[in-house]
């Protein structure tokens, strides 16, 4: 399973915002995904954004204050490949 991720800061706080399908932005499943994400990024809040005409997200902490900020934030994207496991934590990260 691929997943779109990109890195950000938003007022001031560092995180990861990834783009899965819909279908995994919600308790339960968002945040199993979230747990399988963490290996392969740096140790910053991770938050789930589903695009669409109703955006939302889902994370461990509050998003409705950062998910507007989005819509005004360039991000760079890059894709996760969950089917590969993660490089070894001396070898540097992709970004």
């Amino acid at each position: 399973m691929k997943v779109e991720v990109a890195l950000t800061e938003l007022r001031k706080v560092r995180l990861v915002v990834a783009f899965p399908h819909e279908s995994y932005v919600r308790p339960g499943v968002g945040d199993d995904l979230i747990a399988r994400l963490a290996p392969y990024l740096p140790p910053w809040g991770i938050m789930l954004v589903a695009e669409g005409d109703q955006p939302h997200a889902h994370a461990a902490f509050e998003t409705k204050e950062l998910l507007p900020l989005l819509a005004e934030t360039k991000l760079t994207r890059f894709d996760i490949d969950l089917d590969v496991p993660p490089e070894d934590d001396d070898d540097e990260l992709p970004f």
